[in-house]
Order: structure tokens, then sequence, then C-alpha cells
């Protein structure tokens, strides 16, 4: 929150001297070329720039940021939490694990209480995106989406539900369903 207001300062201080001075236009900044994140090109830069400092502290240096973006995950409207994708290379393929970091902490979406890894999803799962949905009185639910294989079933996608409780976000709910094709 205090980045923000700084940055916000800043930029307000940047207007300010381009009134004060009739006829010259201030230095446009550079944006990065190409998208700064595949799965989200349109993440500001200084979100950006958390969400690859979460990955190497979290993941280390084999770690790769999948997907990050700031979101509304406690409450309505106040886009104060950064989701953070991140995947690391395993026996089976790769681990993904998902944080939100809000406020100075980082809090963890964990897929089995009982894993020592703290998954997102169970290993061998792929992520495929995020999405939230919006409840009266409640808190959002941030859903999480895997690609995985049921041997049955075939290529499936799992969908687990997390909600914020005041202190975590714990899983309230999971499903498997075919594949969007």
């Amino acid at each position: 929150m205090a980045r923000l207001i700084k940055l916000l300062f800043v930029l307000a201080l940047s207007f300010a001297a381009a009134l004060a001075t009739p006829g010259q236009t201030p230095p446009v900044s550079q944006a990065p070329a190409g998208p700064l994140l595949k799965t989200n090109p349109k993440i500001a830069l200084p979100d950006f720039e958390s969400a690859k400092a979460e990955t190497l502290a979290s993941g280390g240096e084999q770690a790769e940021l999948i997907y990050a973006a700031r979101i509304d995950a406690v409450e309505r409207g106040t886009y104060d939490s950064l989701i953070v994708v991140y995947a690391k290379p395993s026996k089976t393929g790769r681990d993904h694990f998902a944080v939100i970091l809000r406020e100075g902490q980082k809090l963890p979406l964990i897929a089995d209480k009982k894993d020592k890894l703290a998954r997102a999803f169970p290993s061998g799962d792929k992520y495929l995106r995020m999405g939230l949905r919006h409840e009266e009185g409640k808190a959002p639910l941030v859903r999480l989406m895997a690609a995985t294989r049921d041997p049955q079933k075939g290529e499936q996608q799992r969908n687990l539900d997390f909600q914020f409780n005041g202190s975590e976000f714990v899983l309230v709910g999971e499903s498997l369903m075919p594949l969007p094709r």
C-alpha cells in the first residue's frame, strides 16, 4: 500500500511539474518491450517485479513464474492482493505453488494441508488459469484451475476454491470436470 502511495505521489509531482513549465512536455518513460508475462501481459511493472522476487525467494533459482495478477481476494473492490503462481521442477515434472501477497503477508494457497511441500495442486497437475467469484457478505472465492489426468476419464480440469477466513486462505471446495475443448 505504501508503495502505491509513493508511486501516486511521484506521478502527481511529475504532472505538476509538467503544468508549471508550459511549452515543454515531460519525458515519456519507456515501457518494457513485449509482454512482461505471457499469461498476463497487462500486469503492472511493480507487481511483476514483486512476483519475480517472490518466485525467486520461495522457489529458488529453478522456479519459473507462471502467473501473477493484482486481485481483490479479500474484499470486493479493494485490489490489495497480488497472486503469484510459480512452478518448480520435480521428479514427476513440475510442481505448482501459489501464494497471495497482501499487506506484507505471504498467504499460501495449499491444496492439501498434509503436503509438506505446500503445493497448490497435487503433483502432476498443470496450471491452467485462475478466477474470482464474489458473493454478497462473504470473502471472494479464489479458484485455481489445473489440468489433471484421470485414469478412467482421461484429461480433466481440477478446480480448487479458496476463501479468506480472516487469517489465511483455506480450501473450501474441489471439483473435477471434463476439460473444455
